[in-house]
């Protein structure tokens, strides 16, 4: 007997493939604008690498599971660049602290970056590495425009050991076996806006639209191809600045996810001296989410995250977790 039951396995997968939402799902993509649009590789003068894993649906037996690392940096940093990724308050005469922020003085900047992802869920996976060129041009005052590009490979594979059968030779079950790992070339593309008091951007995945076709073409009755549309985010957000210790910033995420309709995150974090912060976000008909992390020194930051599950899966699932670690290397 193999591991898994091949038929909630396949059945799910085939429904999100079909329903084109083969990019990975973050709660802390706040965190890391990078992971959602290549255009943000370069927003810092210092080289920004971070990893994250996430568990989907903890209490479903194999729900998908997802490892990402990224690294991004500017090419022509001015040789008295900032090192550190915290926002220092430093006191004046009269005790009252100032801030000193490191996203450095707009100017030509030249980034690249490279992000690998790797998700499971039950007998499926999933793999891409990509890498990015970002473009930073001075517009205005403090304010920056980037525009981005990324390009890599996916590769989406089947594994006959993670999966049992139900029913004796099940047509689909041949197919999936039958068939080969599907190796493709993707490319993203996104503009990016911002400054130390806000952000705002757009992104879209997979404009190449490729055919995924990891089943047995002939045993299948979709011919074992799901077409890949293109995936459309926007994001934005705004630092308040309540006083010199405290920074709230609320932001949010609209996803375009052919054909599904239009969702959305609506996130508000809350930051104390750029050391420590604590979060809420509501994700439209899926989670309530609890966030919190906090910067270790200049060169180490974590965050956590939990997402309760309000759609119809929160009678089997017991919540999303989330892990995210940030290192400011040079």
């Amino acid at each position: 007997m193999k591991k898994l039951v091949i038929g909630f396995s396949i059945c799910f997968f085939c429904l999100v493939e079909m329903s084109a939402q083969n990019i990975s799902q973050y709660t802390m993509w706040n965190q890391n604008h990078y992971l959602v649009n290549p255009a943000a590789a370069g927003n810092q003068i210092y080289l920004d690498a971070a990893m994250g894993f996430r568990r989907q649906w903890a209490g479903i037996k194999e729900a998908p599971r997802t490892f990402y690392a990224t690294a991004h940096t500017v090419l022509n940093r001015p040789k008295t660049h900032e090192r550190s990724a915290l926002r220092i308050s430093a006191t004046n005469r009269n005790g009252v602290y100032k801030s000193k922020r490191k996203i450095g003085r707009p100017m030509l900047k030249h980034a690249l970056g490279a992000s690998l992802n790797s998700s499971e869920f039950g007998a499926f996976e999933r793999n891409e590495g990509m890498l990015t060129y970002a473009l930073h041009l001075p517009v205005y005052k403090d304010i920056s425009l980037a525009f981005g590009l990324s390009g890599g490979f996916n590769t989406y594979a089947f594994d006959q050991t993670k999966a049992t059968v139900i029913v004796e030779n099940d047509p689909l079950y041949d197919a999936y076996v039958n068939g080969q790992n599907e190796n493709q070339f993707n490319v993203n593309a996104g503009t990016y806006l911002y400054s130390d008091q806000f952000f705002f951007g757009y992104s879209a995945n997979q404009l190449l639209q490729n055919d995924i076709e990891v089943a047995d073409v002939q045993a299948t009755t979709n011919g074992g191809v799901n077409n890949q549309d293109i995936h459309h985010f926007i994001m934005g957000g705004y630092h308040f600045d309540l006083t010199n210790d405290f920074r709230l910033t609320p932001n949010v995420l609209l996803k375009m996810l052919t054909p599904n309709p239009l969702s959305y995150d609506i996130n508000a974090t809350l930051t104390y001296k750029q050391f420590i912060y604590g979060g809420l976000t509501y994700r439209s008909e899926d989670a309530i989410s609890l966030m919190g992390g906090f910067q270790i020194n200049h060169l180490l930051r974590m965050g956590y995250s939990y997402d309760y599950t309000t759609s119809e899966l929160s009678q089997r699932a017991s919540g999303s977790h989330e892990i995210f670690i940030g290192l400011t290397l040079f």
